[in-house]
């Protein structure tokens, strides 16, 4: 049966790829029975090294696999391909990765994003945890900027579900494997690099070392390994953002729409058309420091050859510290023109010029910190034993967690405002790939500029956001084999998880300005341009388009200052009071600090499992036949206590900002939850040529709910707005994402690492979990709103328009102590009354399953190829992905269900190797895709342009020891863009940067 002695020789040969996976199932890898002179012979081939050998097993996985999979093997133990996990996985078909920072963090395949893929470590689910800057996160996806590369043999991804391979990766299942000493032997290397971050605005070197040391004792009894990495990174970023998204709207308008019977309009919206409105426009700049520890102790022991025993430890430490600075405002909707385009009925359109008469609105300019230390820790147990021939058991136990928290004393997300109010006439030009900002000011002067005496200290935020994910598993699996072609495979599994998560906002509404201008010191303040930090291409506005708009000036604003955070906090602190009331702050200060989460989430989750598979290899007529058939039973129980809060009558603080404060202390409330299911599996395969394999498969699988989709409660921000407060609240009761899988391909390995391959997928994805935004009228007790009651109507009933002159007018006619208070500088505070005003319209974004089902279809194609023994080879790689339901931009307030994530992809890569040089190049490209159905203005979409990204890494081996190497990241420097409903609607802008690594390996 030659197709299983071809599994036995390359076995060991691939050891590096899969050693490992004797902690997955047994069935995931097939174990054998090679005499140990076959072992000396496998283990003669594992000194073969670099690309083509990585490559190789690689390939040797993939043909040799139930199923569909995919992997990338380290060319040698503790040098993998990539400086980053991600980085190297989008090179497989059908991945793509998100980035952060500049570099891959979480992965997509086949269109299914981060929370649709399980990620496993040496066959373990790992538990992941991220921070969000306003809400507690609930992301059960992993991140991979938390493990350095160096540490990792082999990342594979199971494309395909089997019953021996724990449910939740409906888009796939990645296994992360590390060295296991008793396969490697002895290995010794040590790695140091520099690090070159465009991105940052003083760019330095910054440094890495890693290390790996593997050997065996007691004539192979024995085994350990250790390995470990320190990383240092500086970067930083430089964006046009229209932060909270873009505000839709039909005929009929509403706040924040254009009243197209006052100033002057080009190419008006029809009847039957949607439009768009900004709802903000600003400039941020961002400069991070990012240090990574991880490390690895690894013991196995070996008494008899039908026992092994390992036992493991992992952790990891990323620390990720940044400072902001941005400009920027929010717009009032009022004495509007605009510039729209111009596209044939029904469709959505686009002020591409958007301006506003403001009369001395503000001009913030932010200055904050984000700290941000993500920890995991994992240790973990693997028995494997052999009582009888055809019996093997093993028995893996892990406890692991991921924990993330504020890395200081103010939280996670801080920020302070100060704010000049000289904003006359504001124009933003959304013409070009990056939107910029034109205005027109009220400079005492006379002229535009920004002066630091006619600054205040405005508003500010201090969010504490914390996140653990806690998993405690026990797997038992065994493997009878009844002869050389039929096994089963079987076992149970109990897995219990714990999210806990936990958030507090101290947020200062002093929007309006806070004591007096010119209070603050000029030497705190360096005056700094905007647009020498953006490469991107922006129109020029013309003077009469610019005098058509109302305004007189043409050039983009390009001033701004930036600030110490720490030097505008402690005078605040110490010299200024909004009079609501100290904070409580550590080192003493009244209310400039973070305080003790107030809103807390937790989720216990209990699952218990059991499969059982059947595996057949053998030969139809000279053909190699396998087949696995096998079915899988998952249960669930949830239970999700969770705080609810109340809240007081609302506060109108400037024109555009409201608050809700918080009254009295919050209560627990808890809810439960259960699911169960059954999800079969069949995998099919043929060789009816010599080295070409046809496959067939059909499996089930689920991937569970966000962690916040389950919460109880119901969570409200208190940041409110002239049409209401918005809140959300998740369902406990909801069922997972479930999905029907067909899988069909053909490959043919026709030389040694070169192979050809294409595939077809299918997937029918039902119990759909989507987001909608349901309104509720005053179901919020004691919320009185005064934007929306009796004075506000007598204010438009007397001719004020827009949120500025209504505020101005309740002022002068209801200026007394019933109706308002005054804060700490003296202003009239504006409060709703009970019985007079009507409670607070409330926008509740929340989640539930659908009955919809969506199709989600494919076609991957991958060529592997290598030129003779030139040393030259090519992998090229494409997947089309579609879905059955999109996003319909022209429906305004209806729920939309649509998969997010889904995309075309391809990659190219070019390599060489010879003559001690190794060398690659690789063009990664993502299409256009949905990356969110509502944004922060309600149901109005976000899109990610399409993205393409050139890599490149040399290395030249000095001596047999020693390697020195280059790596240059983003070469061309290519920018992201986000947008909402159409393409002109730009919500960033986001500068691209390359980054460079050069260092030095030596292996003893």
């Amino acid at each position: 049966m030659r197709m299983k002695q071809n599994f036995k020789r390359k076995l060991i040969a691939s050891a590096i790829a899969s050693s490992a996976l004797a902690t997955f199932s047994s069935g995931v890898l097939a174990q054998t029975n090679a005499s140990q002179a076959d072992e000396d012979v496998m283990l003669e081939e594992v000194v073969v090294t670099g690309i083509r050998a990585s490559l190789e097993r690689s390939m040797d996985l993939k043909r040799d696999a139930s199923g569909v999979v995919d992997a990338i093997s380290a060319e040698d133990i503790g040098k993998f391909p990539d400086t980053n996990l991600a980085e190297s996985l989008q090179r497989i078909t059908g991945v793509s990765i998100d980035r952060r920072n500049g570099e891959g963090s979480k992965v997509t395949v086949r269109g299914l994003g981060p929370d649709f893929n399980l990620v496993l470590l040496n066959g373990r689910q790992m538990p992941g945890a991220s921070l969000e800057d306003t809400v507690a996160s609930g992301s059960r996806s992993f991140d991979f900027a938390n493990i350095a590369s160096e540490s990792v043999s082999a990342v594979e991804v199971y494309k395909t579900s089997r019953a021996d391979v724990p449910p939740g990766g409906m888009g796939a299942t990645i296994n992360i494997l590390t060295p296991r000493p008793l396969d490697s032997g002895f290995v010794a290397s040590v790695g140091v690099k520099g690090v070159y971050d465009e991105s940052s605005n003083d760019p330095s070197m910054a440094p890495e070392i890693s290390g790996i040391y593997s050997n065996t004792f007691a004539d192979g009894k024995i085994g350990i390994a250790v390995t470990g990495s320190y990383q240092e990174r500086n970067g930083g970023s430089a964006n046009a953002q229209v932060g909270t998204g873009w505000r839709s709207f039909d005929e009929n308008g509403g706040w924040g729409g254009v009243n197209f019977d006052a100033g002057n309009h080009r190419n008006p919206p029809s009847a039957d058309d949607i439009y768009s409105t900004p709802q903000q426009f600003g400039y941020g700049f961002t400069e991070f420091e990012r240090t990574r520890t991880n490390g690895q102790l690894t013991l196995q022991y070996a008494p008899t050859d039908d026992l092994t025993a390992t036992v493991d430890y992992t952790y990891s430490e990323n620390e990720v510290n940044s400072t902001y600075n941005d400009i920027g405002g929010w717009f009032n909707f009022a004495g509007q023109s605009t510039v729209f385009t111009d596209f044939d009925s029904p469709s959505v359109q686009t002020p591409v010029l958007y301006a506003e008469d403001l009369t001395g609105a503000d001009l913030p300019m932010g200055v904050g910190e984000q700290s941000s230390l993500y920890e995991n820790n994992s240790v973990g147990l693997n028995i494997e034993w052999k009582p009888v021939e055809p019996l093997t058991l093993t028995l893996d136990a892990h406890s692991s967690s991921a924990e993330a928290r504020p890395g200081n004393e103010f939280g996670n997300s801080v920020g302070i405002a100060v704010s000049a109010y000289i904003r006359d006439h504001q124009i933003v030009d959304f013409r070009g790939d990056m939107p910029v900002l034109i205005l027109d000011t009220l400079n005492p002067d006379g002229g535009s500029d920004l002066r630091v005496e006619d600054l205040h200290v405005s508003g500010s935020y201090f969010r504490n956001s914390q996140m653990k994910h806690d998993i405690d598993q026990v797997q038992l699996d065994g493997q009878w084999e009844f002869n050389d072609d039929v096994s089963l495979l079987f076992g149970v599994a109990h897995t219990k998880s714990e999210y806990s998560s936990a958030f507090s906002n101290v947020q200062r509404e002093t929007w309006g300005g806070l004591g007096e201008a010119g209070l603050l010191d000029e030497a705190w303040f360096n005056e700094e341009t905007i647009l020498d930090r953006f490469s991107g291409d922006y129109g020029q506005l013309s003077q009469e388009d610019a005098n058509f708009l109302g305004g007189t000036n043409t050039e983009p604003f390009n001033q701004r200052y930036s600030f110490d955070f720490y030097a505008i906090r402690d005078f605040a602190a110490q010299n200024l009071d909004d009079g609501a009331g100290p904070a409580e702050c550590a080192d003493g200060s009244t209310w400039y600090c973070a305080q003790a989460p107030n809103q807390f989430n937790e989720i216990n989750e209990e699952s218990s499992s059991a499969f059982v598979q059947l595996n057949y290899d053998s030969e139809w007529g000279h053909m190699p036949v396998g087949v696995n058939v096998g079915l899988r039973y998952e249960e669930s129980e949830v239970d999700t206590p969770a705080t609810a809060q109340s809240y007081g009558p609302i506060e109108w603080l400037s024109a555009n900002e409201y608050t809700m404060p918080e009254e009295g202390d919050p209560v627990v409330v808890q809810d439960s939850g259960e699911y169960d299911f059954f999800l079969p599996s069949i995998d099919f395969r043929i060789e009816p040529l010599t080295d070409v394999v046809l496959r067939a498969s059909y499996s089930e699988s689920i991937a569970r709910p966000n962690w916040l989709d389950l919460r109880g409660g119901t969570t409200y921000n208190t940041g409110v707005r002239i049409e209401g407060a918005t809140a959300s609240r998740g369902t406990p009761g909801l069922d997972p994402y479930k999905s029907d899988n067909i899988d069909l391909s053909a490959e043919w390995y026709y030389d040694d690492a070169s192979y050809v391959s294409i595939g077809y997928f299918q997937k029918e994805v039902s119990n759909f979990i989507g987001s909608r935004v349901v309104p509720e009228d005053g179901t919020l007790e004691n919320t009185p709103h005064p934007g929306l009651g009796l004075r506000a109507q007598a204010a438009e009933a007397a001719g004020a328009e827009g949120a500025v002159e209504i505020r101005e007018y309740i002022y002068a006619n209801y200026a007394d102590p019933d109706t308002a208070y005054l804060d700490a500088s003296g202003n009239i505070v504006i409060v709703g009354i009970a019985g007079e005003d009507p409670n607070t319209p409330i926008n509740v974004t929340e989640v539930a399953n659908s009955d919809q089902t969506v199709d989600i279809d494919g076609i991957e194609f991958a060529v592997q190829h290598n030129f003779w023994d030139t040393g030259f080879g090519v992998i090229v790689n494409y997947t089309m992905v579609d879905e059955s339901t999109e996003f319909d931009n022209l429906t305004l307030n209806d729920p939309q269900f649509a998969i997010t994530g889904v995309s075309d992809t391809a990659n190219l890569v070019g390599f060489y190797e010879g003559y001690g040089f190794q060398a690659r190049i690789a063009y990664n490209w993502r299409d256009e895709f949905l990356a969110s159905t509502a944004t922060g203005t309600g149901n109005n979409p976000v899109f990610v342009d399409e993205y393409a990204q050139i890599d490149m890494n040399v290395s030249y081996d000095v001596t047999d020891n020693l390697s020195v190497f280059f790596e240059g990241l983003n070469l061309t420097e290519e920018n992201g863009r986000t947008f909402g409903r159409a393409d002109e609607q730009t919500i960033g802008y986001y500068e691209g940067y390359a980054r460079y690594n050069i260092g030095a390996r030596y292996a003893f």
